[in-house]
């Protein structure tokens, strides 16, 4: 008798267990702020995140200083430099990024947008200033 209310307890205990599982991965779209969490997670995994951050503090950088129009990232110079008019600070983006924004326009003295295309999956991922990575979609 008391293998069969083990047994029967274990049975409800796993169907309870799924059930709550099922719920947990379960969602609303409506729901902002699981939208908002999703947003943060999907942020936090995305392969590029390392080189849009570094570009992104590259170009903070270059605003330190000067306020630029436009600030290049550039993996042939050693330390920042003023080129054609422009600010070139040394980048190299890592195997993760197929391509890196090489030339950052910058709109009202400090806002700016970098893309980075994921080499793995094709992807392309965007930073602001703020450091908002979100993913480029059309």
């Amino acid at each position: 008798m008391n293998k069969k209310v083990q047994a029967t307890g274990l049975a409800i205990l796993l169907a309870a267990t799924g059930a709550f599982g099922l719920a947990g991965c379960s969602s609303d779209s409506g729901d902002a702020a699981a939208s908002g969490d999703a947003a943060v997670e999907e942020t936090t995994t995305v392969d590029v995140a390392e080189d849009l951050q570094n570009a992104r503090q590259a170009v903070l950088d270059a605003l330190e200083d000067d306020a630029w129009a436009q600030v290049m990232l550039a993996s042939d110079v050693d330390a920042p430099t003023v080129k054609y008019g422009l600010m070139v600070m040394p980048f190299v983006a890592s195997d993760a990024s197929e391509r890196v924004t090489g030339t950052v326009t910058i709109n009202d003295g400090d806002k700016f947008v970098i893309e980075a295309d994921s080499a793995a999956t094709g992807q392309t991922w965007q930073i602001d200033q703020d450091g908002n990575i979100t993913e480029v979609t059309e």
